[in-house]
């Protein structure tokens, strides 16, 4: 930590990166003294930029290791061969997590290295208003870029106190100004709890303005609906099911809050992850990567380099890495049905396995960059092994159909599509959840207080038919999928509220980052994950204090 503060006084105006337009704007470099830059409006929207900039920055960003954490940690992806080559992410997807990995110290030094310049733009930003003499640069100018700031450093703990556990967690409220600011005691996890909720807290209070429908507020700006979506995390990641429920209620469609924004369902789920359907209205809080077409160049911060990981193999586009994969059994928990298609009885599988997967039956095309289209069984998954099973499928979520749809000038190994972090499908289940906890008597299908009420917004989504690939048995013009209500399938499988709640966030959520943090929750045993050597129940998925950390910081003794 002590080399980053440095790095901050000496170079704070170098982190803005490319992203949406407001994090694309450059310092005036020109203008830099240390200890009285921060003195316009301008300047402060500089440090609020770069607390954004790390987001999608590609050495404490999504765009590299953090991104993959958040992807690999879990049980819906495998390592592939390939993956032998990409140390220590082989292990790690097994749970072979060592304190002396990179990717350990990665994680963690780079969620603190993020909190150091959230407080540097919490401190300035005051400084900056009243030194400004600015007539636009207003109190409530100033109340929504810290609502922002406040938000951002609540969300990088958050995930800081997910991956390691509140009992670990060194508190940074300000810059480090002395030694002894670098070799602090970890918090009492009750302190990190309230140091967490109150900054989200916070957020909610300054962010009114800051709403997914307010005019002119700039789409990837944090808003106040995603503070009250991440608040409701937190709690319900600590069992707190009524205070979770009151956050998400905020945010939902026909009970929220119009004070927290109006968001509402996707028509099509895929446009939950195309790079042309960002920042939508289900979207409550998303990583921003610039669109590459409406630039000539790019650097590491333009793109991610996370999905190249898991989506496309090599046979479908040669210069894929593709270290993990998900194998053939991962298919048996999503529901399916048999259709008489053109005289033979057909499987058909729920509409979001077309959507989620390459490489199943009948499944998503693939044009490669010679023009040559290849279906489900060209594009060679069949024949790949992993687990020393053959047959796997790779990720269609994030994926490009067409080679030729990359941006203009972009190598298409790379991806400039946003990573939605939060959206309303998420919130919905967690919604339904808490439900169950608190209400579990509750299975009326129409009222909005029980679990099945939103599992059933998210089923009939899933039934409808998809814009699409004309092919797809999800495409078919009239023909709608035939899930279940989320009551006759409780009926037919004999499931708990919880057990449809938790087959349903696997099938809505497959490959988006939640599943790390529902086993926690749900404090699943060593007998739930397959064909994982190092899973010994969910307490292998709290990564260990890295050894870089423990080795500097005698408090951790």
């Amino acid at each position: 930590m002590k080399t980053k503060i440095l790095i901050l006084i000496t170079g704070l105006l170098f982190f803005i990166s490319c992203s949406e337009d407001f994090i694309t704007r450059d310092f005036d470099k020109s203008r830099y003294v240390p200890g009285t830059f921060y003195d316009t409006k301008d300047h402060a929207n500089q440090a609020l930029n770069a607390a954004y900039s790390t987001l999608n920055g590609w050495a404490n960003g999504y765009t590299w290791f953090v991104g993959i954490m958040h992807f690999v940690l879990g049980d819906d992806l495998y390592e592939t061969g390939y993956a032998a080559g990409f140390n220590p992410w082989g292990p790690i997807s097994n749970f072979d997590i060592q304190a002396n990995q990179s990717a350990v110290s990665d994680v963690w030094n780079n969620y603190y290295y993020n909190i150091l310049i959230c407080n540097n733009a919490i401190e300035e930003m005051p400084k900056a208003q009243q030194a400004a003499n600015d007539p636009t640069f207003t109190e409530d100018v100033l109340k929504l870029m810290m609502g922002q700031a406040y938000f951002l450093r609540a969300f990088y703990y958050y995930n800081l106190a997910q991956y390691f556990g509140d009992d670990k967690i060194v508190i940074r409220r300000t810059k480090p100004k002395t030694e002894a600011d670098f070799y602090q005691n970890p918090a009492p996890p009750d302190s990190v709890f309230a140091f967490i909720e109150s900054d989200l807290k916070k957020a909610q209070t300054l962010l009114t303005a800051g709403l997914n429908t307010t005019p002119g507020y700039e789409k990837g700006r944090v808003t106040r609906g995603a503070a009250a979506a991440l608040l409701g995390k937190f709690y319900i990641n600590r069992e707190k099911y009524a205070e979770a429920a009151a956050e998400f209620r905020k945010i939902l469609p026909g009970v929220g809050d119009a004070a927290y924004g109006t968001y509402s369902l996707c028509n099509n789920f895929r446009d939950n992850f195309k790079r042309t359907t960002e920042n939508n209205s289900e979207s409550i809080f998303e990583i921003q990567f610039t669109n590459m077409n409406s630039q000539g160049a790019w650097s590491n911060n333009d793109v991610n380099w996370v999905f190249q990981n898991f989506t496309l193999n090599r046979t479908s586009w040669s210069i894929m890495w593709w270290n993990f994969a998900v194998p053939n059994f991962k298919l048996n928990d999503f529901e399916s049905w048999t259709e008489n298609i053109s005289g033979t009885p057909t499987t058909v599988y729920d509409y979001r396995v077309y959507d989620t997967f390459w490489g199943v039956p009948n499944g998503a095309n693939f044009t490669d960059q010679n023009g040559v289209t290849k279906d489900w069984q060209q594009q060679g998954w069949a024949d790949e092994t992993v687990i020393g099973q053959q047959g796997v499928y790779g990720i269609r979520k994030y994926a490009l159909d067409r080679a030729a749809d990359a941006p203009a000038g972009l190598d298409p190994l790379w991806s400039d599509n946003n990573i939605r972090l939060i959206r309303l499908g998420d919130i919905m289940l967690l919604y339904a959840e808490c439900m169950a906890k608190l209400n579990p008597s509750n299975v009326t299908p129409s009222d909005p207080n029980s679990a099945v009420y939103w599992v059933d917004q998210i089923r009939n989504r899933a039934n409808l038919v998809r814009d699409d690939q004309a092919h797809l048995y999800s495409a078919r013009a009239g023909v709608p999928g035939q899930l279940p209500t989320a009551t006759d399938l409780m009926t037919a499988k004999g499931w708990t509220l919880m057990q449809l709640i938790e087959h349903e966030r696997y099938a809505e959520g497959y490959c988006e980052g939640w599943r790390k943090e529902d086993l926690k929750r749900w404090k699943k045993d060593a007998s739930f994950v397959q064909y994982k050597s190092g899973w010994k129940g969910y307490q292998s998925l709290t990564l260990p204090v890295p050894l870089s950390e423990t080795d500097r910081n005698p408090n951790f003794q």
